[in-house]
């Protein structure tokens, strides 16, 4: 029997590393890793045994997290890593080779670009997974080629499925959300990468599927059994094929599976029949794409809607009384101290319930990327990066670093800070966990912001 270990490595600080999206944790939170969740289900399949260490969430040193892989003595390891935490990540994997005889499999937004060349240049690395819902993965672990492989999905399917993860270890250890209602709550992926074409982002250049609906229905099903209760969907786009979603969502009604559930979407997916149909099934917040209240900003970067549209769907949201968090990022290469006074001002009048503030980084294989590097305001070799706002990746063609880093404090302080909302945060709150959550984040956030 294989013996595999799921890993997030330890790091110094509190990195969510998943999804080819690295980044430092903006407040108290680390959620599932959803590569390892969905890996965890496919190698589930085969006479295999699990097992999962995450030493972020359970707070392990490089020292202490060896040691406790030492004692399992895996044949496999599957890691995350990032472009957040390379230089760590690294060194640990290094030390962890020689340590130990295991094969190393890593995954990660930082190898999307020149993949080979990492191979190449790393010999502590064994193989390098490109999609996490490949079931090639199988085929690596059972030793039918024992070269150092890049792990990819070389169908042409659209639909797949998975089978059911391994939630039962996930539940295990102290993920948390901002958002969530209850601590106990698992995440279920719909569908892979996202149609959409923003230029920033790197999920439009992955390749776009999407689970069938029974397949989903299995999973929520299994999950039911296990008494959890909050479901995060965690899909880029969330409803984005539209009869997809509305099948899933009409399925949990009859099921009656009383879940509540949050996750992504997108302002021009949604209408209010959508929302309708979402709230009835659940939904208690969604988290979405606002990025600029510049239109010329929406514009440039490929996001596909306007301000109108923004305004128009949370105010849809707000009547049907779910909850929205906005996401904004500021020091893309074109942004002017207008167009970010022009977000901060437009971002102060929406009936948003939360916001998360990033800062523009130029991810491997993102058309950003292309941009920042024909502009020279990175140079190729730049890998290292976090778009939390711990540190700024690059200048705009007509700000700097610091202007950069201080509009995102600015927003922080004139969004959270205001009498009236922290009024409404107040009162909005459901839970005595939830109000513990908001506190704890609050706290991070201040830190994060202003003191690291």
């Amino acid at each position: 029997m294989k013996n595999i270990l799921l890993l997030n490595p330890p790091g110094k600080k509190l990195y969510i590393r998943d999804y080819f999206c690295s980044k430092v944790s903006q407040a108290n939170y680390i959620s599932h890793p959803i590569d390892l969740v969905i890996i965890s289900g496919i190698l589930s399949k085969e006479n295999f045994s699990i097992h999962l260490i995450d030493s972020i969430v359970e707070k392990l040193t490089s020292e202490k997290t060896i040691e406790k892989i030492s004692k399992l003595k895996p044949d496999f390891v599957i890691s995350l890593s990032g472009a957040v935490s390379w230089e760590e990540d690294k060194e640990f994997f290094r030390e962890l080779k020689k340590t130990l005889d295991t094969k190393l499999i890593l995954c990660g937004d930082i190898f999307l670009e020149n993949t080979e060349k990492y191979l190449e240049d790393y010999s502590f690395i064994d193989g390098i997974v490109l999609d996490f819902t490949s079931k090639n993965i199988i085929d690596y672990v059972k030793g039918k080629t024992s070269k150092r492989e890049i792990i990819k999905d070389e169908t042409n399917q659209i639909e797949f499925e998975i089978p059911v993860p391994r939630h039962g270890i996930f539940l295990e250890l102290s993920y948390r959300y901002p958002f969530t209602l209850s601590r106990k709550y698992c995440s279920v992926l719909t569908e892979y990468g996202c149609p959409f074409k923003c230029s920033f982002c790197i999920m439009g250049k992955l390749k776009y599927k999407y689970r069938k609906p029974e397949n989903v229905i299995s999973e929520l099903k299994y999950i039911d059994s296990l008494g959890v209760k909050e479901i995060f969907f965690v899909d880029q786009t969330f409803g984005a094929n539209r009869k997809k979603t509305v099948e899933i969502l009409s399925e949990m009604v009859k099921n009656k599976f009383n879940f509540k559930w949050f996750g992504f979407s997108r302002v021009d997916v949604l209408d209010t029949e959508l929302l309708e149909l979402m709230r009835k099934s659940g939904c208690h917040t969604l988290i979405l794409g606002i990025e600029s209240g510049s239109d010329e900003i929406l514009s440039k970067y490929r996001k596909g809607y306007n301000k109108k549209q923004i305004e128009e769907t949370l105010n849809t949201c707000s009547k049907l009384g779910i909850r929205t968090v906005g996401t904004f990022i500021f020091g893309l290469p074109d942004e002017t101290q207008d167009t970010a006074d022009e977000t901060i001002n437009f971002l102060k009048k929406l009936p948003l319930d939360y916001a998360s503030f990033n800062v523009a980084v130029p991810r491997a294989g993102t058309d950003l990327r292309k941009q920042a590097i024909s502009e020279k305001l990175i140079d190729e070799k730049f890998e290292i990066m976090d778009q939390s706002g711990t540190e700024i990746a690059m200048s705009t063609k007509y700000l700097n670093q610091e202007d950069v880093k201080k509009l995102r404090q600015r927003a922080v302080k004139e969004f959270y800070l205001r009498p009236k909302y922290l009024i409404k945060r107040l009162f909005k709150i459901r839970t005595f966990y939830e109000l513990l959550q908001n506190i704890e984040n609050a706290i991070q956030l201040i830190k994060n912001t202003w003191i690291n």
